[in-house]
């Protein structure tokens, strides 16, 4: 009876373990450094795929391309341009502001990503941004 329990209990630890194993596997892996965001071809729901790292204002997303990463590949090669699923601001001490439109433009759609945040962009704005710019500092 008693290595019944033994057995059973170590079960459920283990259980426990690749439970919190898998949890953990959600986020990304990360292809950021310290002071950029980076967005996402997919979503959480799909592996994320290629990256791209920004580190500055960008007006117009035209002509910056996915890379592959951590994540894989998927996406890799194609415009960051109305092309991103998620965003990444875990690399950064500053707000992280994207826009559906060119020129930091929120007059159809903005949003804006907290440091230490990881979204998954929603309607209207997945696969539907032209421009990102970071926020001041909120170290200090």
């Amino acid at each position: 009876m008693r290595a019944r329990k033994t057995v059973a209990a170590g079960f459920v630890a283990f259980a426990a373990v690749v439970g919190a194993a898998g949890t953990a596997s959600a986020a990304p892996a990360y292809d950021c450094l310290f002071d950029e965001v980076c967005l996402y071809y997919n979503s959480s729901s799909y592996g994320y795929g290629a990256y791209f790292a920004q580190s500055g204002n960008i007006p117009d997303y035209s002509g910056r391309y996915f890379k592959a990463g951590a994540n894989g590949s998927s996406g890799a090669g194609i415009s960051v341009k109305n092309n991103a699923g998620a965003v990444d601001n875990r690399g950064t001490p500053r707000n992280f502001y994207l826009y559906y439109n060119s020129n930091y433009d929120c007059s159809v759609a903005c949003i804006t990503v907290a440091p230490g945040h990881l979204i998954n962009l929603s309607e209207p704005l997945k696969n539907d941004n032209a421009s990102g710019k970071l926020g001041a500092s909120q170290v200090g």
